[in-house]
C-alpha cells in the first residue's frame, strides 16, 4: 500500500480523458471558434477547410447537366 486514496480507475480514466479533451480543443479553437472579423493565426487553415468544403459539395458541370436532364 503506497497510500494513494484514489481508485485505480482514476488513472485511466485521467489518461482517456488527456487524450480526448486536448485534441478535441485543438481542433474546436481552430476551426470552430469565433476569433472576430480581422485576420488570425487560423485564418488559412480555415480558408483552406472552406475551399475544400465547398469543392467536395459542388457539382462539375458534367454532374450539374445529369442533374438537369
Amino acid at each position: 500500500d503506497n497510500g494513494d486514496f484514489r481508485p485505480p480507475w482514476v488513472y485511466s480514466a485521467s489518461h482517456i480523458l488527456t487524450y480526448t479533451l486536448i485534441p478535441t480543443a485543438m481542433v474546436y479553437c481552430v476551426f470552430l471558434a469565433d476569433w472576430g472579423e480581422r485576420e488570425h493565426v487560423f485564418s488559412p487553415v480555415r480558408r483552406w477547410t472552406m475551399r475544400f468544403k465547398e469543392s467536395f459539395f459542388s457539382l462539375s458541370p458534367d454532374e450539374a447537366s445529369l442533374i438537369e436532364e
